[in-house]
């Protein structure tokens, strides 16, 4: 099928370029910005983001997903009514803030200035993110995949110039920082709203607010948006609150990572999203599709583990220039998580897909349910380490479970033998690691000749179908 093999080809593009551009983001500018501007400072921040990112589904209330798969099932009701939703989005954004400030008020927070700089980066992000969706929609996968870089792309300019020539531009700080992802942003959404109009698509503004039905058809989108990201955030801002903003700096040093990983399977996710709901009736096709994803995004979640697992002292000290041994056993249990975040990326898309998202919404908060009493209990006493191992647990439980019901109530097949390819690399995997630990070889060698041993992992056991990668589509 030609709109299946675009997608392939799109999603390899969208690899590719993530591949290049997320970690020169990661390593060469976010995290220098926390070695300069200090733990307990970008602590605080980290902290703020988390609260940031519980509430945004205030900023949505799961109208852009709900328009993405109306639009993408080609709903005639829907095509002509985004300028109804961009004018709710911007209403919305005013809630947001206020609902913010107040929280913070209330929490003790006083860095207002990081409060309102988060707020306008997290207001230019859900924009953003809700003009990407109309181009996922239209099936224009590639264009998407090189707006998905473009705002880190245009960070990495703007704050290496601070960052990197201190003497000429002045040094780095948080409030330079946030100010910069504005800017950056701001231009990201300028850049995909052009786009859209070069190509014509159509923003009627004829009528404003949209039917109640639209509201009840969209508010389990919203429950589960506030769900999810309650899930994988509130972490950060109750170790800020019960112990204080230098746990949470160190659990962000960590949590950067598990970020910048999940990130991928986030991205794969937003196109697999429009996919399977313009497709979900050709259950052949689709499981092909779903398994692929998954095989690819699995298996990179356990070589990944398993090289934290060995390498977290040389990671840690490369990254932030200091040894401490609580931050790294940090790092070995964070990172492990992403296994259950991969699993959910894949089979929690699918329900959403589908129109089963309200037992997916049950799923989710019985795991918050999980997630939080795990923390509660072992922060006190365990700090970051704790709430790793709450979101090892709960994020696992929740993968598992997703995957579980995809496979009893769309009967698609999930290939429990992959899951002894999986143990199987893993396996090789660390033993690898452990024998070139001792090696006199840098250790970003022994970290190449993983990711090559992995690959040809993958084509002996020819856990994904190579066929149906290789024919190239057009846009």
């Amino acid at each position: 099928m030609k709109e299946t093999s675009r997608f392939y080809s799109s999603l390899g593009l969208l690899i590719l370029l993530n591949a290049i551009v997320k970690p020169l983001w990661i390593f060469g500018i976010d995290r220098q910005v926390q070695n300069v501007a200090g733990i307990e400072t970008y602590g605080t921040y980290f902290s703020i983001l988390s609260l940031s990112f519980v509430l945004m589904f205030l900023l949505d209330w799961g109208l852009t997903n709900f328009y993405n798969r109306q639009l993408s099932a080609k709903d005639q009701n829907i095509t002509d009514r985004a300028g109804s939703f961009i004018f709710l989005k911007l209403l919305f954004t005013l809630l947001y803030t206020v609902v913010i400030f107040c929280i913070a008020f209330f929490t003790g927070i006083r860095r207002w200035d990081i409060v309102l700089y988060v707020v306008a980066i997290q207001a230019l992000a859900s924009m953003f993110v809700f003009f990407r969706a109309i181009i996922t929609s239209q099936q224009w996968f590639q264009t998407d995949a090189w707006l998905s870089v473009l705002d880190k792309l245009l960070m990495i300019l703007l704050c290496g110039t601070f960052l990197y020539f201190p003497s000429l531009f002045g040094a780095i700080t948080i409030e330079r920082f946030l100010l910069a992802q504005i800017g950056c942003m701001g231009l990201a959404v300028i850049t995909t709203l052009v786009i859209l109009v070069v190509r014509k698509f159509n923003f009627s503004f004829r009528r404003l607010w949209p039917e109640r039905s639209v509201f009840k058809a969209a508010l389990p989108f919203a429950i589960l948006i506030l769900l999810m990201t309650f899930h994988t955030r509130i972490d950060g801002f109750l170790l800020d609150r019960i112990i204080g903003p230098g746990e949470a700096g160190k659990y962000a040093g960590a949590y950067r990572l598990l970020d910048a990983a999940n990130m991928l399977g986030f991205l794969v996710a937003s196109f697999l999203f429009p996919y399977i709901a313009r497709h979900k009736d050709d259950r052949k096709n689709i499981t092909g599709v779903i398994l692929n994803v998954r095989h690819l995004l699995i298996t990179g979640s356990v070589t990944l583990a398993c090289v934290v697992l060995f390498l977290a002292p040389w990671i840690h000290k490369t990254l932030y220039h200091h040894d401490d041994a609580g931050s790294v056993a940090i790092l070995q249990w964070c990172l492990p998580a992403l296994i259950g975040y991969s699993l959910v990326q894949v089979y929690g898309t699918v329900m959403t897909a589908t129109g089963h998202i309200i037992a997916y919404s049950y799923i989710t908060l019985i795991c918050i349910v999980m997630n939080v009493i795990m923390n509660i209990l072992l922060i006190p006493s365990m700090g970051a380490k704790g709430s790793c191992i709450a979101a090892l647990t709960s994020q696992v439980f929740c993968g598992i479970t997703v995957m579980w019901y995809v496979n009893q109530k769309l009967k698609i097949n999930i290939d429990l033998r992959s899951f002894l390819i999986y143990i199987f690399i893993g396996g090789l995997v660390c033993g690898f690691l452990y024998i070139s630990g001792d090696w006199p070889v840098s250790k970003w060698l022994i970290m190449a000749g993983t990711g090559i041993l992995v690959l040809i992992l993958l084509w002996l056991t020819k856990l994904v179908d190579v066929k149906s990668l290789k024919t190239p589509g057009q846009e």
